[in-house]
């Protein structure tokens, strides 16, 4: 009987062998590589539970490709030099987004080309360097002949031409290896090097996270621009999969698959350094503010205490993108990251409550003038006008921020969640207050054009940045979110001036 067992053990455990390691079941193959701190190609950020992940551009694309390969694949945080010298010697499979330079062919493939890298290098807004105004490349040797100091990221290519300065040894005592973008950044900010160079994006993001953003400035144009691959060591891996990972990619490449990853997972990064940057905060600071004054004036008006004109204050201000939060599953809420707004929402109650004290105390009491907006008395210079005019920078920059808030929450199709979280941003919270007072003719449903600036315009925003895709940059994303809030600020005012009108269920009242 112990011999029939132990027969039977056997010839299960050779099945198994069979299924699991060549046969039906066989695991997937592991791709070993490694990955180095490259915002917003690769990066590690922290989640609403506290957990650390790793994500960025070139993390999900190579995710998504060995899933779709049929491969297991395993990052390891190294140096970026390092993870060359071991895909040289075998002893990782992989790098992420390198340019295949003749050199690295003797020991390495490379898959078809999946993004594009454009090199530009960096200064101190606060330095007067003289760069001159021919091709790029001649300004850079120009500038080194003048004697200034370039720091340059160690174990990057940067193109024969750039590879050829730097390591010329006339200018060996000019040229300063720094670890990463980080360290190249800090030696400019720090006066050691008048220059760093780096990826358009990696510089600008170093900054970002440092909080030197408005500190550093890109020189005008491009010093080498290159396609970017994947890269297999020769050694520890085969032309077959080279082969299916190369048949994987193009086919992503072909659906839009690249396009979308990079929608998820560059653009969210590239527009919070537009919309943190300080000009934005200001215009939300002045769009927050407005909203305020018109919830203080309604109190002021119905004869609310001061609470409710926290209340009437806080809703267009701060409600609609608590909800938008809410409904997206944002978290933490918004408001809690940017808690300055509600503390400019408390300041205007309390300088509105100051205002009012002091008009009373004078005698001067009275309604406030009713809004002049949809029956053509729009004025630039009286104070509804300025009201107004503030009231539209609100409606902008809210409406960009519903966008943004859309795509970092990843709401496909962003053509269609864009616009919906756009309205909510921007008027949700007034139709709240307005709900909440229980006001019959709810102004933004039933009056002037306001929503459906909104609406329209992040149907625009949107479109604009599904059609850019992959090739999206940092300042096109400024241009275009530029171009979007003057656009809303501009349709707003014709709206006021001309006092139109919703048309879609006519003007007949019943």
């Amino acid at each position: 009987m112990g011999f029939f067992s132990a027969g039977i053990t056997t010839a299960l455990a050779l099945f198994c062998t069979f299924l699991f390691a060549g046969g039906v079941f066989a695991a997937p193959h592991e791709l070993h590589g490694g990955w180095d701190s490259e915002s917003p190609y690769q990066y590690k950020k922290t989640l609403p539970s506290g957990i650390t992940a790793l994500t960025g551009l070139d993390i999900e694309i190579m995710r998504a490709l060995c899933k779709k390969a049929g491969f297991r694949v395993i990052f390891e945080k190294i140096p970026w030099t390092e993870n060359l010298e071991k895909v040289r010697e075998g002893r990782f499979d992989f790098g992420l987004a390198v340019t295949p330079e003749e050199s690295r062919h003797q020991w390495a493939w490379f898959t078809v080309p999946y993004r594009k890298e454009s090199i530009v290098a960096f200064k101190r807004k606060d330095a007067d360097l003289n760069w001159g105004s021919g091709q790029p490349l001649d300004n850079l040797r120009h500038f080194l002949e003048g004697g200034g100091k370039v720091a340059v990221p160690r174990g990057f290519f940067f193109g024969p031409a750039v590879e050829a300065l730097i390591t010329a040894k006339a200018f060996e005592g000019q040229i300063l290896g720094a670890g990463d973008y980080g360290e190249a950044l800090g030696m400019v900010l720090s006066n050691r090097a008048d220059l760093f160079l780096s990826d358009h994006l990696s510089g600008p993001c170093a900054a970002w996270q440092a909080g030197t953003l408005d500190r550093i400035e890109e020189m005008p144009g491009v010093l080498f621009e290159t396609d970017l691959s994947i890269m297999l060591s020769k050694k520890s891996c085969t032309s077959t999969e080279l082969a299916a990972l190369n048949e994987s990619l193009m086919s992503m490449l072909e659906e839009g698959e690249i396009d979308g990853i990079a929608r998820q997972y560059l653009v969210p990064r590239l527009l919070l350094i537009t919309l943190r940057d300080r000009w934005f905060k200001l215009l939300e600071i002045i769009g927050t503010v407005a909203f305020a004054i018109s919830g203080v004036i309604i109190a002021r008006r119905e004869r609310y205490d001061v609470v409710g004109a926290v209340v009437l204050a806080s809703l267009p201000a701060l409600g609609g993108g608590i909800m938008r939060d809410l409904i997206s599953g944002r978290s933490p809420v918004g408001i809690i990251e940017t808690s300055y707004l509600f503390l400019m929402v408390l300041g205007t109650v309390f300088v509105g409550f100051l205002f009012f004290l002091a008009r009373d105390l004078w005698g001067k009491t009275g309604r406030p003038p009713k809004s002049s907006s949809g029956d053509g008395s729009f004025r630039w210079a009286s104070a509804q006008g300025i009201l107004n005019i503030s009231d539209a920078i609100g409606l902008s920059t809210f409406t960009v921020i519903g966008v943004m808030v859309a795509v970092e929450q990843h709401c496909e199709p962003l053509w269609l969640w864009g616009p919906v979280f756009a309205a909510l941003t921007g008027a949700g919270g007034g139709i709240l207050r307005d709900v909440l007072r229980a006001q019959a003719d709810i102004p933004s449903l039933k009056g002037t054009l306001y929503p459906e600036i909104a609406i329209l315009w992040g149907f625009v925003y949107s479109v604009a940045i599904i059609s850019q895709g992959s090739i999206l940059e940092l300042s096109s994303i400024f241009w275009l979110t530029l171009g979007v809030l003057a656009g809303i600020v501009t349709t707003r005012v014709v709206v006021l001036h001309l006092g139109l009108r919703c048309p879609f269920l006519g003007a007949t009242r019943y």
